[in-house]
């Protein structure tokens, strides 16, 4: 027996308006995966440009994608390396955050996240960061070169040296780690074994931007190994003059452009001598940077005007200690 035409006429419409609806749900999901296709392939689009040698090209791209996919890892991993690769590496330091959030695991993330965090000057945290890449079985150079220089600017020393040394193992021209395995040493006064680590340095990168400073602290290092007989009048420390060293200017160091790009902040520590004839001598570098902010900080230095230390009413020379801060705004 037939369906009455009335009700066949209402079947109809009732498949043809579940049509509709189904059509309107599954227009957005099938936009939606169009969407997340489509940023997959700006993606690996970015990452080939970034391959190619373009990091300028793939950084404006990635971070177009990272704005709209804030959760793609790969993005925000090759946003990071395309930073390093054009050296600025404190730009870095956000992207590989991200990677770090976004795979907890993934072990080169974290041996570069902590390399940044020491060019943007937080040591401690670095120095957690980078036994976290090794946990995960990085092995690279520049994770023992973290944890060598942030044990450095911490004040463990032998843990600077130990790390310093397996870094240059790994690397032996690794010019970072030849610098803070010169200052480790010098800390613990092995000023012979300092020296020798920075003749390494210059050997290896002649055109470092602080040479002439590796070469004058050369020079100061191999001063306190043999002293020069007859040096004159003996240098005073500040608790044994009678009216300390008074500075009437001390002239402000350039922030070197290589520096400014790489995101490089921190501390130059210099010890010095103010002469009794009024000028600024033996500048011992205690703690450095690179990029040539080291040398910026001690041609400051040398600038410096003063009134000589007094004692017993004649001038003298004192040892005094200047520190010069750089930071990025």
């Amino acid at each position: 027996m037939g369906m009455p035409r009335s009700t066949s006429a209402f079947v109809l419409v009732l498949f043809f308006l579940s049509l509709a609806f189904l059509n309107n749900v599954s227009a957005p999901r099938t936009q939606a995966q169009q969407r997340d296709d489509l940023t997959v392939w700006d993606t690996a689009r970015a990452i080939d440009i970034y391959r190619q040698g373009n990091a300028t090209e793939a950084i404006k791209q990635l971070e177009e994608i990272v704005k709209k996919r804030t959760e793609d890892a790969e993005a925000w991993y090759y946003l990071g390396l395309a930073y390093n690769s054009q050296g600025s590496i404190g730009d870095s330091r956000p992207a590989f955050e991200q990677v770090v959030r976004l795979r907890p695991n993934l072990a080169d993330a974290h041996a570069k996240l902590a390399l940044a965090l020491i060019f943007t000057n937080e040591p401690k945290k670095a120095l957690v960061t980078a036994q976290r890449a090794l946990e995960l079985g990085d092995q690279s150079a520049e994770s023992h070169y973290t944890i060598a220089e942030a044990s450095l600017r911490t004040g463990v020393n032998t843990k600077a040296v130990e790390e310093a040394e397996t870094a240059l193992r790994i690397n032996p021209n690794f010019t970072a780690a030849l610098i803070t395995r010169s200052f480790a040493k010098s800390d613990v006064k092995l000023y012979s074994e300092a020296a020798v680590s920075l003749e390494q340095l210059l050997a290896a990168s002649p055109n470092d931007l602080d040479a002439d400073s590796w070469r004058g602290q050369i020079e100061e290092l191999r001063r306190r190994i043999d002293p020069a007989p007859n040096s004159g009048p003996p240098i005073l420390s500040g608790k044994e003059v009678t009216l300390k060293a008074r500075v009437l200017s001390k002239p402000e160091p350039m922030y070197s452009e290589e520096a400014r790009k790489a995101g490089v902040s921190g501390t130059v520590v210099l010890r010095a001598v103010f002469t009794a004839e009024g000028e600024v001598k033996h500048i011992l570098i205690t703690r450095a940077l690179g990029y040539g902010l080291t040398t910026h900080a001690i041609r400051a230095a040398r600038k410096i005007r003063f009134s000589p230390a007094m004692k017993d009413g004649a001038p003298v020379s004192m040892h005094i200690q200047l520190e010069y801060n750089f930071n990025l705004y």
